[in-house]
């Protein structure tokens, strides 16, 4: 059977929410602060930690620290307009794509890439509804551990 496999698109659709309504209706205001992050994250492939959207930001916005990333963007998880994205090691990376999809993560270089896959849908949830009679999926990810073809 051959999987309709591809490649994920860029990281966020023509679709996707505005990020200051989805904060204004969590009752948070979209700061110049949490402007700056969403600008240097949103558009990232590239599953970033914390400490990598704050190293792109550099000393373009003043007084923010890394803290202000993390908290930024675990406040982004809360709303809807990021993912955490599995345990990859030993930091939280993160994902701006919402909508369902998996990943591929090279265990030599850390490469985490989006693939979507519609033949791993109906497998997870008659896993999840199998293996525990009554459990309701609220979402499906998988994450495929391997190397890369540049690491190989």
């Amino acid at each position: 059977m051959t999987s309709a496999i591809k490649r994920a698109r860029g990281p966020r659709s023509s679709e996707s929410p505005d990020p200051a309504d989805l904060l204004r209706q969590a009752g948070l205001v979209f700061t110049l602060q949490r402007r700056a992050i969403w600008s240097a994250f949103a558009d990232r492939c590239d599953h970033p930690t914390a400490d990598e959207v704050f190293d792109t930001l550099g000393e373009s916005v003043a007084g923010i620290s890394r803290t202000t990333v993390y908290r930024t963007l675990e406040a982004f998880v809360r709303v809807g307009l990021a993912r955490r994205v599995g345990h990859l090691g030993t930091s939280v990376r993160y994902d701006p794509r919402t909508g369902r999809h998996h990943h591929l993560v090279c265990e030599s270089c850390g490469t985490v890439r989006d693939v979507e896959d519609d033949a791993l849908e109906p497998v997870g949830l008659t896993l999840a509804e199998d293996a525990f009679p009554g459990f309701k999926v609220r979402d499906l990810s998988v994450l495929v551990r391997g190397r890369c073809a540049d690491c190989t």
